[in-house]
């Protein structure tokens, strides 16, 4: 799968604002202490799993929607002037376009 510039554009910017917020909530509970930090992130941590199962369901409807699953296994192999054996999905063409499976 290749990504367009834009796209990886956009993954870089979404990691360096994730690692800089995640400095930033490092260096915060730094400042406020162990058992405050506690609190805090006793009170963050639900609302990160639930956005972390949104984004998830969300990802999962977007692959069911684009025709995401396992990909189709080809397999093409050569013997010979006559001989061709394509293996793809329902046709198997054997010698000069003799088809099982096929029309």
């Amino acid at each position: 799968m290749t990504l367009s510039t834009q796209t990886r554009r956009w993954l870089w910017v979404a990691a360096a604002v994730t690692g800089f917020g995640m400095a930033a909530l490092g260096a915060y509970f730094l400042h406020i202490g162990l058992e405050r930090s506690n609190q805090v992130a006793g009170v963050i941590g639900p609302f990160l799993a639930i956005i972390g199962i949104a984004l998830s369901v969300y990802s999962i409807l977007q692959a069911r929607q684009q025709g995401g699953g396992a990909p189709r296994i080809q397999q093409s192999q050569r013997s010979g002037n006559n001989s061709v054996n394509i293996q793809s999905g329902n046709d198997v063409n054997i010698g000069d376009n003799n088809r099982l499976n096929g029309n």
